[in-house]
């Protein structure tokens, strides 16, 4: 049960005058008399009056009483949830795609979609209950069917906008089948902003669905400009640190828009290149700066920082419909220089191809030399390749093992070497073997590996094998390509470009894995340790690793999360997440759905279609008046 104008309770604050009329005694009035002879318990009484007396049961009181607080639950209007008979099963399922973080006034859609689902909550009948359903790339069940309001509410308070277009489909079908055998009368609710290009098909659902638009619906303007895509690259033959800052826009809204684009450097103040622009409506602009990117005072590469700001603001960002597509982050190309370790006397194709790559930076080193260095020096951060020996753990990042002498190699075990094996099979969708083709390599020797992931297979087994880790990936070469015909054709150079750009692309994102907008950081780190994540939005969030790595829930905010330097960390970490899906920042409805008659139904969010129950209780109300003129005016009552 739901009140919809609670504030009309402050009503019942006229009880308390009511209840003191009853017991403040009658004040006198003082007449002149000829004689007190018969007067004398009257001036008794008067002597030893106080102001108030005992209450006393009467039935008049009841019954204005009653009136009263009828009268003040009538005006706070106590409203059911309409079509939603007792003992029905309500499922609510919410987009949170990122166009329902859009502003329609001062709130956002995913805000009005919570309020929503509080007023079902609320307004649930008796015996009812209510589960609730985040509809994103992948439907999540936030709280199963229950009456508990408190679960419910933690549910909502959960929902989350989650990157990438929402499953609207999937998630209702979902809920619809979790109320397969619910009674009667038990439907799912969809809230969206229909801001998805395609159909939805409601069809043969096995319950009814009804679908509430939250948002300004079909038709309406709308205000919003993105970065739609954004990258730094390298400027040829004008110095390490010389970039083009590359950024495309695109003008969802109906009226010309204004704008600054401005590049800066994360963490350092002032920007490093700026552009201002008009974009007429629907205008697709690409936009390249040319910029000085310097490292840090460590020599860090720096994280690129594009945004967008109106001409005279005073701070960043828009203030259009939607702000998470106003500004975007992208590794600077100093990011890309790749310090490579090789350990070992590496095969002569192996370390020729290493050094053909312009923004490698190759040191070699022993076993011996590394198990030398300072405890307390800080840890090698880069691309280790070992030749021959290996050490007893891996080392946190990537690294490649080419022909390995003992019989494993970290979580590997390796077998006999065997002469000549021919190549039978190799998983041509992996990355590390894009544009490779093997049909035409011969092996003189190689040892089939247990264990890891295959993706070269030989008669004898596997030759090349990847484990991969939350704190990087070791991939297993069996084999010396200086003994084979390999690195006399084009994929060898192919392949190792493949590995180094892989490597680069990953230490440059920060160490922590890639994902879209909202979704929770898997960040590498020892069992159970504690990680502790700074949003760009200031926002702290903490989580404890389990099996190598933590999963920490996060905002979504675009821009750099910062994960807490601690001893395990061979490096500062941190995570780039944007929003640069034209699709998303389309705000606009455009969805069409197609329901069968009777089986969906499609509206507004608000204002909720409720059952109000005041008609009831004003009759009563009246009742009870009828009552109290009756008792008051019966035959031989007292004035």
């Amino acid at each position: 049960m739901n009140l919809l104008s609670p504030w009309n309770l402050l009503w019942l604050g006229l009880v308390a005058p009511l209840v003191l009329l009853y017991v403040l005694r009658r004040r006198r009035v003082e007449r002149v008399v000829g004689s007190t002879l018969l007067w004398q318990a009257a001036l008794r009484d008067l002597r030893a009056e106080r102001p108030w007396k005992r209450l006393v049961t009467s039935v008049a009181l009841l019954l204005q009483l009653l009136a009263l607080i009828a009268g003040a639950i009538a005006l706070a209007r106590p409203a059911g949830a309409g079509g939603v008979p007792a003992g029905a099963t309500l499922a609510l399922v919410v987009d949170v795609s990122p166009s329902m973080g859009a502003r329609d006034g001062e709130r956002r859609r995913l805000d009005r979609a919570r309020a929503l689902g509080s007023e079902l909550a609320r307004a649930m009948p008796p015996g009812g209950r209510m589960m609730v359903v985040a509809a994103g790339p992948e439907p999540i069940v936030l709280a199963p069917p229950t009456a508990d309001g408190a679960s419910l509410a933690r549910a909502l308070d959960a929902l989350q906008l989650r990157g990438g277009a929402a499953d609207l489909e999937g998630a209702t079908s979902l809920a619809a089948e979790r109320l397969r055998d619910a009674p009667a009368g038990s439907h799912v609710v969809l809230v969206t902003d229909g801001a998805e290009d395609g159909e939805l098909a409601l069809v043969g659902r096995v319950v009814p669905v009804e679908v509430r638009l939250v948002g300004p619906g079909a038709g309406a303007p709308t205000d919003n400009v993105a970065i739609v895509a954004a990258d730094a690259r390298p400027r040829a033959g004008e110095g390490s640190d010389r970039a083009d800052v590359f950024a495309r826009l695109r003008n969802f809204g109906d009226a010309p828009a204004d704008v600054f684009l401005t590049a800066s450097l994360e963490g350092r103040e002032g920007a490093v290149a700026s552009r201002r622009l008009t974009l007429a409506p629907g205008a697709n602009e690409a936009v390249v700066m040319a910029a000085t990117l310097p490292p840090d005072p460590h020599g860090r590469a720096a994280v690129v920082r594009v945004a967008l700001s109106r001409p005279g603001a005073t701070r960043e960002g828009l203030g259009d419909d939607l702000d998470l597509d106003d500004v975007a982050v992208v590794p600077s190309p100093g990011a890309r220089r790749l310090p490579v370790f090789l350990v070992g006397a590496a095969p002569a194709p192996v370390e020729r191809v290493l050094r053909a790559d312009p923004e490698v930076e190759l040191f070699g080193t022993s076993l011996a030399a590394l198990a030398a260095r300072d405890a307390d020096a800080p840890a090698l951060d880069g691309f280790f390749v070992y030749a021959g020996e290996v050490p007893a753990d891996p080392p946190r990042g990537d690294s490649l093992v080419v022909a390995p002498h003992g019989p494993r190699v970290f979580e590997l075990t390796l077998g006999e070497e065997a002469a000549g094996p021919a190549l039978v099979t190799w998983d041509e969708s992996d990355p590390r073997l894009r544009f490779v083709g093997l049909s035409d390599v011969h092996l003189a020797r190689a040892r089939p590996i247990v264990g890891g992931r295959p993706l070269v297979e030989a008669q004898i087994g596997s030759v090349i094998s990847v484990v991969e880790r939350p704190s990087g990936e070791t991939l297993l070469l069996a084999f010396d390509p200086a003994t084979s015909d390999w690195p006399r054709q084009p994929s060898f150079v192919v392949f190792f470009r493949n590995l180094l750009e892989r490597a680069r692309q990953r230490r440059a994102e920060g160490g922590v894995a890639p994902g879209p907008l909202g979704d929770p950081l898997r960040i590498p780190a020892p069992d159970g340790a504690r990680v502790a994540v700074e949003s760009p939005s200031g926002a702290r969030f903490e989580g404890r690793s389990r099996g190598g790595v933590a999963v920490v829930p996060v905002d979504a905010a675009p821009g750099v999360y910062r994960v807490r330097q601690n001893d395990w960390q061979p490096r500062e970490l941190h995570a780039l997440r944007n929003l640069l899906d034209a699709r998303e920042s389309d705000v606009r409805a455009r969805l069409r759905v197609t329901a069968a008659d009777g089986e969906a139904r499609v509206a507004q969010a608000s204002p909720l279609d409720h059952r109000e129950s005041w008609p009831w209780i004003v009759a009563l109300l009246l009742a009870l008046l009828v009552a109290e003129a009756w008792w008051a005016s019966r035959k031989g009552a007292v004035a």
